[in-house]
C-alpha cells in the first residue's frame, strides 16, 4: 500500500461513505484532507461529549460525541481520529444518518466522493479496487475470496507476470528455443491469471438468472420458492408480469439476481408487448436461462419456439403436482435436454433447481491461493498485455502490467 506524500494532498477535504448502501447496524463516514481544514470543517460540526475541541483530540482515540452543531435534533455518532489526516465518523446504520453526516460535510466545504475516488488518493489505484470490491461483496464465501486476493494473491501473481515479461524483454538475444519456450511460459501464465475473469467479475456482481417461458406458467411463483418469501406478484391471469422484476439470493454462498420476466408470446396489447421486448432483450444478456413449461398444459407453439430459440436453458416441467398434459422425456428426447420436475407450490424439485443453476453458473471453484482478477479494469488490462505478449510487444505487456499495480 502507499499514501500520498503530504505535499500531493489537496487543500479540499473529501469525504465518502465507506460502508456499503442499504439496512445496517452502524454506518461509516470517512473524512480525509489536510488537518487544519479538518479541524475547521469539524469544529463546527462535532461536539465530543468530553468537552474537548477536536483539535485535541488524540490520534487513534474513540470520542462519543454529538453531530449537528446548533439543529434541534443533533445525531449521536462516535469519531475516531485515524491519523494526522484522516477522520472516520460512525453514526446510525441505513441512509438517513449518513447522508446528513455527507450533506453537512458539502455544506462546509467538503468534497463528497465515491470510496473508490477516496481510496486511490490514499491507498493507490489497486488497493483502492481491491477495498471497493470487498465493500461490494454480497455473500461470506464470495468474501472470503476477494479478501484473500486483497491480502496479496494476485498482487503477487501480477508481479511476478511483469517479471517474467521483463525478463523476456531483456533476453531478445537468446536463441529461438529458448525464446519459444519462454513465450510458451509467458502465455499460460497470462492465461492462468484470466481462466477466472469473468468467476472474478461476478464476486461483486450476482450472476443474472432469468427465468423465462409463455404467460401463466408460474414464473412468479417460482421466483418465490427460489428466493424463500413472495417477493413477486402471483395472480391467475396471463400478462400480469409486465415488465422485469428482480430479487436477489444466494444459492450455496454465490450470489444471484433472479429475474421475473414477463410472460413471452405475440401481443397486440401496447403496454405487454413492451414489457415482452424488455424480457428478450434481459434474456439474451443473461448468465444463466430458466425456462418454464406448464405440465398441467398441452404445450403450445410458443413453447416449441422457446424450446427452439432460447439459448442452453435448463428445461423446468413446472407445476408438476398436477396431471401431465404431455411427456418430459418426449421434449428432453426432441430437443435434447434434460428436463427438471418442480412444483411451487409443494416445493419439490426446488432445490434441485438451484443446484442446477449453481452448476451452470459455477462449473469451477478455484482452489485456495489462486489469483483471481476482481475488477473490470484488472480484467481489461489483463486481457489487453496477453494480447500484446502473444504479438511479442513486450514494451506494452509490461506497461500494462505495471499501470495496473498502481
Amino acid at each position: 500500500m502507499r499514501r500520498a506524500d503530504h505535499d500531493d494532498q489537496q487543500a479540499t477535504t473529501i469525504a465518502t461513505m465507506l460502508t456499503p448502501a442499504g439496512r445496517g447496524a452502524v454506518a461509516t463516514v470517512r473524512i480525509r484532507g489536510e488537518s487544519t481544514a479538518l479541524a475547521e470543517s469539524l469544529s463546527s460540526l462535532f461536539s465530543a461529549a468530553d468537552g474537548r475541541p477536536f483539535a485535541e483530540q488524540g490520534i487513534g482515540r474513540v470520542v462519543y460525541g454529538r453531530w449537528g452543531g446548533g439543529v434541534t435534533v443533533p445525531e449521536d455518532v462516535v469519531l475516531c481520529r485515524i491519523d494526522e489526516m484522516t477522520v472516520d465518523v460512525h453514526c446510525h446504520g441505513g441512509v438517513a444518518a449518513p447522508r446528513r453526516i455527507l450533506d453537512d460535510l458539502q455544506s462546509a466545504g467538503a468534497t463528497v466522493a465515491s470510496p473508490l475516488a477516496m481510496q486511490e488518493l490514499t491507498e493507490g489505484r489497486f488497493q483502492a479496487e481491491m477495498l471497493d470490491a470487498l465493500a461490494r461483496v454480497r455473500t461470506q464465501r464470495t468474501a472470503q475470496i476477494v479478501l484473500e486476493q486483497a491480502d496479496g494473491v494476485l498482487e503477487v501473481a501480477i508481479r511476478n507476470l511483469q517479471a517474467a515479461v521483463g525478463k523476456r524483454k531483456a533476453d531478445s538475444g537468446d536463441t529461438l528455443p529458448s525464446l519459444n519456450s519462454q513465450l510458451s511460459t509467458l502465455n499460460s501464465q497470462l492465461s492462468a491469471l484470466l481462466r477466472f475473469a469473468e468467476f472474478g467479475r461476478h464476486l461483486t456482481e450476482p450472476w443474472r438468472v432469468v427465468l423465462t417461458g409463455r404467460p401463466n406458467v408460474g414464473k412468479s411463483s417460482l421466483i418465490n420458492a427460489l428466493v424463500g418469501f413472495s417477493r413477486s406478484i402471483v395472480f391467475d391471469q396471463p400478462g400480469t408480469t409486465r415488465d422485469v422484476v428482480t430479487a436477489e439470493a444466494a444459492f450455496d454462498g454465490w450470489p444471484v439476481e433472479l429475474i421475473d420476466t414477463a410472460g413471452i408470446r405475440e401481443s397486440s396489447e401496447a403496454l405487454e408487448a413492451t414489457g415482452i421486448d424488455r424480457a428478450r432483450a434481459v434474456l439474451q444478456s443473461a448468465d444463466c436461462r430458466v425456462l418454464l413449461l406448464d405440465v398441467g398444459e398441452p404445450l403450445t407453439g410458443e413453447d416449441h419456439a422457446l424450446l427452439s430459440s432460447v439459448s442452453s436453458p435448463i428445461v423446468v416441467a413446472h407445476k408438476c403436482d398436477l396431471a401431465p398434459a404431455w411427456q418430459p422425456d418426449d421434449v428432453a428426447g426432441r430437443y435434447g435436454v434434460d428436463v427438471l420436475h418442480v412444483s411451487s407450490r409443494s416445493g419439490e424439485g426446488v432445490e434441485a433447481l438451484q443446484q442446477e443453476i449453481v452448476r451452470r453458473l459455477v462449473p469451477e471453484v478455484p482452489a485456495p491461493g489462486t489469483p483471481i482478477p476482481v475488477s473490470p479494469r484488472q480484467i481489461e488490462s489483463l486481457r489487453t498485455a496477453s494480447e500484446a505478449a502473444s504479438r511479442q510487444d513486450f514494451e506494452t505487456a509490461y506497461r500494462l502490467l505495471a499501470d495496473l499495480l498502481e
